[in-house]
């Protein structure tokens, strides 16, 4: 007799104890699954009051575009070519992280402004500065939307594995457990039966 998820059953005591103790395993395995489902929900749902900003961080940075055209236009190409000169360049590091053994990339913004001089246009300081100011609030928000993607992912796939083994691999231990115990059950009443006829028999002589 076989099972999709078990293979080839033997119908003996042997096969029987292991089968028990790997069901077992199994739900072990299962309530684990769900510990880790949960809290990977928690985590996700933590993310939630930061993933609904991203609208006015959009709206900030539209805003200081906007602005940045008005500067281009009221400083002119050589105004806006010596702040680019004094802008700090943006350096970025990268680690990652493990949340509940999910692997989450996190940036973190190292540097990143602008030096001023009296000598800038004050139009065009304001735009970078606000610029500046929308940049630095985009990061965090990549950092939760990268945490929510990778747990979401992790997430389905726990909950995938928890259906397999609760629909389709324990009860197809189950199963093969019932069979192995009627077969044993079976084999014992024959042998009942062959040894009571056999002394029914012996009384006879």
């Amino acid at each position: 007799m076989s099972f999709r998820s078990v293979g080839r059953v033997l119908p003996t005591k042997g096969f029987l104890i292991r089968l028990r103790e790997r069901t077992r395993l199994l739900r072990s395995g299962v309530d684990a699954l769900k510990m880790k489902r949960d809290q990977l929900v928690k985590e996700s749902q933590n993310l939630l009051p930061d993933l609904k900003r991203r609208p006015d961080i959009e709206k900030k940075l539209e805003d200081a575009y906007r602005l940045l055209r008005l500067a281009y236009a009221a400083a002119g190409p050589d105004e806006m070519r010596k702040a680019a000169l004094l802008t700090m360049p943006l350096l970025t590091e990268m680690k990652i992280k493990s949340v509940i053994g999910v692997e989450i990339p996190e940036i973190t913004m190292r540097e990143f402004g602008l030096a001023t001089s009296p000598s800038l246009n004050a139009v065009v300081i304001a735009t970078a500065r606000k610029l500046a100011d929308a940049i630095k609030e985009l990061i965090p928000l990549v950092n939760s939307e990268a945490k929510f993607e990778r747990l979401a992912a992790a997430l389905a796939d726990t909950m995938r594995k928890v259906n397999a083994l609760e629909k389709i691999i324990i009860p197809d231990h189950e199963a093969a457990i019932k069979y192995i115990e009627e077969a044993l059950e079976e084999d014992a009443l024959e042998e009942f039966l062959r040894v009571k006829k056999y002394r029914q028999l012996k009384r006879g002589e």
